[in-house]
């Protein structure tokens, strides 16, 4: 006999779970049953897309087909090969995505294999929608969906990496042997990523060493910005990846910061303004 209350907070759950997630109550219900809080449900949910399907591995091939036939509509008249930007404009307009401001749209970039911003093939545009959990195969069911991926980028600490490298790659744009990143396109995709991570909970950018939220918050974001602007200079990889690693193990008062490690120049020169800005005060 299930304890007093049991079925109203088992209730409570599974609507928060739906409300995150798009899925249906079946499934919803289903999830709860099994992994007993949203957090754990969900973490499963964003993991293993299999298990979200009912547990089939593969898209029905009815999916598949409605999958490409949205693919074929949006092409490119000149180059069939591509959806490219005035279809992906088109498909942002349905989805109701402000390809501007909406972080979403990386990661739909990384997770169809988009190599060139507002560009996609049909095959990894296709598989990747259909790997997705809730039987996506239309644009209705892919937008109910973008909640939960907006949800999973910003709490999801491996997601998160995943999308925010693919950026970087996609950012440089056409010149696939560019090594940096322009300064101002670093600065707009990381206002973009960060804030809203490191205020998320769980956070996609809590600490390594023990889960908990970050320490590095909206203050040592804004000197982040500031520094940079000073600097001045192009962006490189190495700063671009391990400034997350940074994020996830600084403390407040960057008093565990190791000046002997392999950190770039760039992050050691970045602790060395913030103490003597907070030694000044």
């Amino acid at each position: 006999m299930p304890l007093p209350g049991t079925k109203s907070r088992d209730a409570a759950l599974i609507a928060e779970f739906r409300m995150i997630s798009g899925a249906s109550e079946k499934i919803a219900s289903s999830f709860i049953k099994k992994y007993k809080s949203t957090e754990a449900a969900l973490d499963a949910w964003y993991n293993d897309p299999a298990s979200a399907n009912g547990g089939t591995s593969t898209p029905n091939k009815g999916q598949e087909k409605k999958l490409g036939e949205i693919w074929e509509k949006y092409k490119d008249s000149s180059d069939p090969k591509l959806v490219k930007i005035d279809g992906t404009l088109a498909i942002c307009e349905e989805l109701g995505v402000d390809p501007g401001s909406d972080s979403v749209l990386f990661c739909l970039a990384a997770d169809l294999d988009s190599k060139v911003t507002g560009e996609w093939e049909k095959e990894p545009f296709v598989k990747g929608l259909a790997s997705y959990p809730g039987n996506i195969d239309s644009l209705t069911s892919l937008k109910n969906y973008l909640p939960a991926l907006r949800k999973k980028l910003n709490t999801d600490p491996t997601y998160f990496k995943k999308v925010y490298m693919h950026t970087f790659t996609l950012a440089k744009g056409q010149d696939f042997g560019a090594r940096t990143l322009q300064l101002d396109t670093a600065l707009d995709l990381w206002t973009l990523f960060i804030p809203p991570a490191l205020t998320s909970s769980p956070s996609a950018l809590q600490r390594t060493s023990d889960q908990t939220p970050p320490q590095f918050a909206e203050e040592e974001f804004d000197l982040w910005i500031e520094f940079m602007r000073k600097k001045g200079k192009a962006v490189s990889k190495d700063t671009w990846s391990l400034l997350i690693d940074f994020i996830r193990s600084i403390d407040k008062d960057f008093k565990e910061y190791d000046d002997e490690g392999s950190w770039p120049s760039t992050i050691d020169d970045f602790v060395d303004f913030v103490r003597t800005r907070r030694s000044s005060k």
